[in-house]
């Protein structure tokens, strides 16, 4: 019987051991994990050592970082402890993520948006709502169309399974304010958190997914659908047919459709129902593809995903919050303060700005006041006189070897010619003189 005991204690210490080495070897072995982890994650980033870094301490808070990011098992480990806070105690780690009723999930600013809970205020509203009208005549003079779309919110299209801790009276929201005033100036609007709603229950397949917060595959097909349409008739163009080839159901579910499960992290996925998706040509000969841009949150990212910028327009531009831009013939985005308002303005023939209710506090992210600026005559002088204070900065990069030297390096890791590199180094200069 003892012996037996000693075999198993030894055992049981091998165990311990194999469970300790196991991360470092799979490390060492270069094993790589079978899932990466998805979400808004900070990733660290291998540091080279130097004399330089390992005096001031900074490799070695970089290499710690890095280290506590890739050791053995790393991120099964991850998926493991979230799965047991989301299946014993109805927890998640990811950011602002909520697990409603039937395990629905919500991200806490749209169930504050449908209780009114960062309600603004109806005279901001209407400041921001006027200065849009006026940015709607200002384009319809040089016979360009501005075009305002409010897309759903998950809470708006499933209050039903908002959990009860979360609840309250729904006061005046933001959604309610902006309808309002919208319509009595006269904006052009469409509204599809109203026509969401409407089709609620009676649409063929699920219109908004149980676990992402954006759209569903097949909701976007039908507002690209509805707003082609709409465009059609309100410029009097035939633009390039958005044609569905094929439509089929699908438990493998495609990128949005469960963007906040994806976030999660979990070992296995929560039980879902299948979703529509489609393949699709665009008929494009014989068609107009006019230039457009669109200043929208994420929203307008599962439309981008379809190409349309490319295939219906002609290489429009997705302006992401107001802060970058994305376009079909470029990696990556710009910043917005790298490229001329005024003229980008007079080279497009619609404007589309697009938002859900949930990030309608800070809609339209100062586009409104930015775009009235730059089409006013004073504003046409501001802008011409930083353009010249640009150019300024851009000749003293070029008179200056160290500074020449030193942005050529930067567009070499950025990717992006010097020329670009060098207009972002001014803009940011002149941005921050006298901070």
């Amino acid at each position: 019987m003892k012996l037996d005991t000693n075999i198993f204690t030894k055992l049981l210490f091998l165990a311990f051991l194999a469970v300790l080495v196991a991360p470092t070897l799979r490390y060492r072995l270069g094993f790589s994990e079978t899932k990466e982890l998805k979400g808004a994650i900070d990733r660290a980033v291998k540091v080279p050592f130097s004399n330089e870094n390992w005096f001031n301490e900074t490799y070695q808070q970089a290499f710690e970082t890095y280290s506590n990011q890739h050791f053995g098992f790393r991120n099964s480990l991850v998926r493991l402890h979230n799965q047991l806070s989301f299946s014993l105690f109805r927890k998640t780690n990811a950011r602002d993520v909520i697990i409603g009723k039937e395990n629905y999930l919500y991200e806490n600013n749209y169930i504050r948006a449908f209780y009114g809970q960062d309600f603004v205020g109806d005279s901001t509203i209407n400041a921001r709502v006027s200065r849009l009208r006026t940015l709607q005549d200002s384009l319809e003079v040089l016979g360009k169309s501005l075009i305002v779309i409010f897309a759903p919110g998950k809470s708006q299209f499933y209050p039903e399974y908002i959990p009860d801790h979360l609840k309250s009276e729904i006061g005046r929201t933001n959604y309610q304010a902006w309808k309002e005033i919208s319509r009595v100036k006269g904006l052009h609007l469409i509204d599809f958190n109203e026509w969401f709603l409407q089709m609620k229950g009676k649409s063929e397949y699920p219109i908004y997914p149980k676990t992402g917060i954006h759209w569903s595959q097949y909701g976007v097909d039908i507002v690209i659908d509805s707003l082609l349409n709409y465009i059609e008739i309100k410029r009097g163009i035939d633009l390039p047919e958005y044609v569905i080839t094929e439509r089929f159901l699908s438990t493998e579910y495609e990128h949005p459709d469960t963007d906040l499960e994806d976030g999660m992290n979990l070992l296995f996925p929560i039980p879902n129902e299948p979703l529509a998706y489609s393949r699709f040509t665009v008929i494009q000969e014989g068609k107009t593809k006019p230039k457009i841009m669109v200043i929208s949150d994420s929203f307008f990212w599962p439309i981008y995903s379809k190409g349309i910028n490319e295939t219906v327009f002609n290489n429009g531009e997705f302006w992401y919050y107001n802060h970058e831009i994305y376009t079909p013939d470029r990696d990556g985005g710009q910043p917005v303060s790298s490229v001329d308002l005024r003229q980008t303005l007079l080279e497009k023939e619609i404007v589309i700005l697009m938002v859900t209710d949930a990030n309608l506090p800070g809609f339209p992210w100062d586009f409104d006041q930015h775009a009235l600026e730059a089409l006013s005559p004073e504003g046409t002088i501001l802008q011409a006189e930083r353009e010249a204070r640009i150019r300024g900065y851009i000749e003293a990069i070029m008179n200056s070897p160290e500074w020449k030297k030193a942005v050529q390096e930067k567009a070499a890791t950025n990717n992006v010619s010097f020329e670009e590199q060098a207009r972002l180094d001014a803009i940011f200069m002149l941005d921050n003189e006298g901070k």
